[in-house]
């Protein structure tokens, strides 16, 4: 197991990622943690070589956009649980995703993906016997 950390804004985001294997294939898993509370967990099965910067990346790259389209998704049900309304009016949508584009969470998760990008964080590998 190999711990990533980043600190962004006074939050502690961590993605714990594992190796495994099967008779078929093998892959990676990745667990982001936010202030050491599960968030998302995704694998990646592999059946050939992947073509990553470095170990982890696509995984850590894809449990992020997971949660990010969660936070999404939130943001628009509670955009319309306070609002009273069931669904959107025309062109409605788009505005409030573009609202969502703004937070800081948002910004949060944008240079988050940036530091997977450039491969900058904190790494230390933990060994399970």
């Amino acid at each position: 197991m190999e711990i990533r950390t980043k600190n962004i804004n006074g939050k502690r985001f961590e993605f714990a990622n594992e190796y495994y294997e099967t008779s078929y294939s093998w892959g990676h898993k990745s667990t982001l943690l936010i202030n050491g509370y599960e968030r998302e967990s995704v694998k990646i099965r592999y059946y050939n070589r992947t073509w990553e910067c470095y170990t982890y990346q696509s995984v850590m790259y894809k449990v992020l956009e997971q949660y990010k389209d969660r936070r999404l998704e939130n943001y628009l049900n509670n955009y319309l649980y306070t609002n009273g309304k069931s669904r959107f009016g025309k062109g409605e949508k788009a505005k409030v995703i573009e609202e969502f584009k703004k937070s800081k969470e948002y910004k949060e998760i944008q240079k988050l993906h940036k530091a997977i990008e450039l491969g900058r964080y904190n790494k230390c590998r933990l060994f399970m016997l």
